[in-house]
C-alpha cells in the first residue's frame, strides 16, 4: 500500500455527480478527493424516488420500508469497504449537509405532512437516513472510519 493513498474516502453521490440532486436547489461546493481512492455511493433517493421527485425531510424517510431499502443498497459497498479496511486503509465517508438521506453532520427535518402550499424545514445535527444505516453496518462490522459533510455553497 502506498502510504500517499492510504485512505479510502466513500462519497455521497452527488458529489460527483451533481445532476442526481433534487431538481432546484443548489449544485454541492466543489469537491475534490485529492489523490485519495474514491467510492462513490449511489444516490438512494434517486433510484427509490426517481429523478422527478420532491423535497422531502429526514423524518419523513423514517419508516421500515426506505430504512431497508438504504441497508440492501449498502451491502455491496460495505462488503467492498470492510476489505479495504482489513488491507489497512482508513475509511472516510462525505456526506452532504443538509441532506434528508445523505447528511453525517447536519440534516433536514419538519416538513409538513399532507398538502401544503409552501414547504418549510428547518436543520438540524443528526445524520440522514442512508448514512445512519450506514453508520449502524460500519459499526455492526467493527470498521473504524470517520463521517463530515461537504457543505454546500
Amino acid at each position: 500500500m502506498d502510504a500517499e493513498n492510504d485512505k479510502i474516502m466513500v462519497v455521497s453521490h452527488c458529489l460527483l455527480n451533481p445532476e442526481s440532486r433534487l431538481a432546484g436547489i443548489k449544485k454541492p461546493g466543489k469537491f475534490s478527493p485529492g489523490k485519495n481512492n474514491v467510492i462513490q455511493l449511489p444516490c438512494p433517493e434517486l433510484i427509490y424516488f426517481g429523478s422527478s421527485r420532491r423535497e422531502i425531510t429526514r423524518d419523513q424517510l423514517i419508516h421500515p420500508a426506505y430504512r431497508k431499502f438504504c441497508r440492501q443498497l449498502f451491502a455491496p459497498f460495505a462488503d467492498m469497504i470492510e476489505e479495504f479496511y482489513r488491507r489497512g486503509f482508513s475509511i472516510e465517508f462525505v456526506g452532504v449537509g443538509k441532506s434528508p438521506s445523505c447528511a453525517a453532520d447536519l440534516t433536514t427535518v419538519a416538513g409538513p405532512a399532507g398538502r401544503v402550499s409552501n414547504f418549510t424545514h428547518e436543520h438540524v445535527a443528526g445524520r440522514g437516513v442512508f448514512f445512519e444505516e450506514i453508520e449502524i453496518e460500519m459499526v455492526r462490522r467493527g470498521i473504524c472510519y470517520s463521517m463530515q459533510d461537504c457543505h454546500t455553497q
